[in-house]
């Protein structure tokens, strides 16, 4: 498994240090000390830690002689969410072990100025008490490491249980603080959650112990917009000091860290940014542009990242999906060339009697646009054979066909050692507009999270960023239809989906009432249509493939809705 970095040396002939101003004086003109922070803003790989901790090894010697402190994502050691492998004292004994390990190099004389604040796992004194059936064994911690001693640890004190975030459940929180001087700079540790609460005490009781850099490691998830978020977290919560934001990057399982990692000084102003990538970042921009709301790039960004890493940290090398000639399946493809390369995605064409001709030429176009395989498959053969054996409604014949196709994709995923990957989106998914054991099949879904209307945006702006066409044009124009029956269209089941978006962002992304619909300018007999169709469809999404979050609500691990329930009101 091939998981060398890419490099992400960022180098500024501006650079400067962060100037460190004496706290409570007022005095903003006088510089009393200065401090370089370099981040180490890694990819890591759950449970991997000979690995992660390599990686971290590579940014300290990009680091050495060029920062004064070198600052890791949350968990950097162990990767991040470790979910229930929390629980294994193994596991958590790997992450100490691979700590001292670490702490054994920092005594290389090349490192002699540099400390180092990485994340970890550590097997907590005793067990956890916060929740009376808790099986946490382990802190969420952070150690600063300096020539060869463990100077001192963190544990993270406020634990997420919302959305992707389980540490309430898998770890037990601290409550003491670890105050630390650098070069004359006082520090102190927070991690990614501790700073979100904005009812906390603790930062007027940091600037009264003297802190003037608080420095922060994070695990934070992309969604959209989030940047502007963390910003936001961080500025509430600075009482004088400044704060180096660490964040880690790249894919596991469903979600992606968007790197970004950021230093804001005492004044509230950010002087350094990281880019998605990873890699060590120590050079400081002293004319930063602010960051704006995301585009296309950024998200184009998470998908690619979400996939490729999916497969680099699974073993999987080549992938395959079905073409339908639709816009859904082709930003699919695309996505996946550009996570992969070209030479290891499959295509597949599998027309039925009633695919029309330009969903057999727009296939053909696309997979010329990105030149892939592309094979092609009639399924009315297959089709015919159960017809004879068996009478089927209509219904039943237009599934029948969905899964006709499902098990020929999986018959080449098994010969070619391909994943198969589900295309559906999110509006389609939301309404239960998937065949079960047909369209849904799969491995990964690449587009779960990117309602309709989102994947006609980004297939455009995929188009128009470069001088050749990717998604072909005909692909993003045409009525969508599934084509398992004479002249059918999506919109013969449903509304349109500029509406059909508008209604399931207020009932999923926002937990809309219907009432709340309807008040945002919606019909009630849409309202409850809707309502009624994404309640209905729960059963179905609790057994689809996983696949990369890019909103605040997706359907993965982060909502967790019964099945079985009569409430109307979801």
């Amino acid at each position: 498994m091939n998981l060398t970095p890419r490099s992400s040396m960022v180098r500024n002939t501006n650079s400067c240090c962060l100037s460190i101003f004496p706290p409570d004086t007022g005095n903003r003109l006088s510089v009393v000390t200065s401090i370089k922070v370099a981040f180490g803003q890694t990819n890591p790989v759950v449970g991997d830690v000979a690995y992660n901790l390599d990686q971290l090894m590579k940014c300290a010697e990009a680091a050495a002689g060029e920062a004064d402190v070198l600052v890791s994502g949350e968990l950097a050691i162990s990767g991040y969410p470790l979910g229930d492998l929390s629980y294994r004292e193994d596991v958590i004994h790997r992450s100490e072990t691979a700590l001292q390990k670490l702490v054994e190099a920092s005594s290389d004389p090349k490192y002699s100025s540099l400390y180092f604040v990485v994340g970890h796992a550590t097997l907590a004194a005793s067990k956890s008490t916060h929740i009376q059936s808790s099986k946490a064994i382990a802190h969420n911690s952070a150690s600063v490491i300096h020539d060869g001693k463990l100077i001192g640890t963190y544990h993270k004190q406020v634990l997420p249980n919302y959305d992707v975030f389980d540490d309430w459940r898998n770890f037990v929180p601290g409550n003491q603080e670890l105050i630390f001087d650098v070069n004359g700079t006082t520090c102190a540790i927070a991690i990614c959650e501790d700073i979100w609460d904005h009812n906390s005490t603790r930062p007027a009781s940091l600037r009264k112990a003297g802190v003037e850099l608080l420095i922060v490691p994070n695990g934070s998830p992309y969604t959209r917009n989030k940047a502007l978020e963390r910003r936001a977290a961080v500025r509430q919560f600075q009482d004088g000091f400044a704060v180096a934001y660490a964040n880690l990057s790249g894919g596991q399982d469903e979600i992606v860290f968007d790197g970004g990692s950021f230093l804001i000084n005492q004044s509230g102003v950010e002087i350094q940014r990281a880019d998605f990538e990873e890699g060590c970042f120590y050079d400081l921009a002293p004319e930063l542009e602010p960051v704006k709301s995301d585009d296309m790039s950024t998200l184009w960004k998470v998908l690619v990242t979400g996939l490729r890493d999916y497969c680099r940290k699974t073993n999987q090398t080549k992938l395959v999906l079905g073409l339908s000639g639709g816009i859904d399946s082709a930003l699919s493809a695309a996505i996946a060339v550009e996570a992969v390369g070209a030479q290891n995605v499959i295509g597949v064409a599998l027309p039925s009697r009633f695919s029309s001709n330009h969903s057999i030429t727009d296939a053909e176009k696309l997979a010329a646009n990105l030149s892939i395989e592309l094979r092609k498959i009639p399924i009315d053969p297959v089709h015919k054979a159960f017809e004879s054996a068996l009478q089927f409604s209509d219904l039943a014949s237009e599934n029948l066909q969905a899964r006709i196709r499902a098990v020929l994709l999986m018959g080449i995923s098994n010969t070619d050692n391909a994943l198969l990957l589900s295309t559906g989106n999110k509006s389609e998914i939301a309404v239960g507009y998937t065949t079960m054991y047909g369209d849904s099949a799969g491995g990964f879904a690449p587009i779960k999270d990117l309602f309709k209307t989102d994947v006609w945006k980004i297939s455009s702006w995929l188009n128009a960023r470069g001088d050749t066409e990717v998604i072909p044009e005909n692909s993003i124009t045409k009525e969508p239809s599934a084509e398992l029956r004479p002249d059918q269209i999506d919109t013969d089941s449903l509304p349109d989906y500029q509406t059909l978006d508008q209604v399931l962002a207020l009932l999923i992304e926002h937990s809309a009432t219907i009432d709340e619909v309807v008040a945002n300018g919606h019909p009630r007999q849409l309202a409850e249509k809707v309502e009624g169709m994404v309640r209905a469809s729960e059963w179905k999404r609790s057994q689809g493939a996983i696949g990369t979050k890019t909103t605040s609500i997706a359907f993965g691990s982060g909502r967790r809705v019964p099945i079985t329930t009569r409430f109307t009101q979801l």
